[in-house]
């Protein structure tokens, strides 16, 4: 039995520690925007204590000579595309379609791209370093007739 247990605790020592890492949590995260409801929110509250720096990148997925591709659009507008989140704070982003005359009848894929820039660290007269995580969120964007 003991020896079962060495074997898995390397696995529950990983999946315990993702909890740490999670210092944002965004809500929702799948966005459908309709002709008639053309605007859409969606908060990101930052659960670590230290001020994060985010930016946001809407693209939009198409298709090249077979293969899925995401490339920068127009078609939608985020705001603010950049902020500054203190530790424990919320922040509204809206999303919003630009154009609605020339709907398709398809639906259309795009993505917003959350990513954490990184931050300046200071470091003293010291031989310590610090190694700080970035990390980037992709979330759905549905555009349906």
């Amino acid at each position: 039995m003991k020896k079962y247990f060495l074997r898995f605790l390397p696995i529950l020592f990983i999946l315990f520690t993702f909890n740490v890492f999670a210092s944002a949590t965004i809500v929702p995260v799948n966005i459908e925007i309709s002709k008639d409801n053309k605007i859409a929110t969606m908060t990101v509250q930052n659960n670590d204590y230290t001020p994060k720096k985010f930016q946001l990148l809407l693209l939009k997925r198409v298709y090249e000579n077979g293969t899925e591709e995401y490339k920068e659009t127009t078609d939608l507008v985020a705001t603010p595309v950049t902020f500054t989140l203190h530790g424990g704070k919320t922040q509204l982003i809206r999303l919003a379609l630009k154009n609605t005359q020339n709907f398709s009848t398809r639906e259309k894929d795009y993505r917003i791209i959350l990513r954490e820039l990184p931050r300046r660290v200071k470091l003293e007269n010291s031989v310590t370093s610090t190694v700080n995580l970035v990390v980037q969120h992709s979330i759905p964007i549905t555009i349906s007739r």
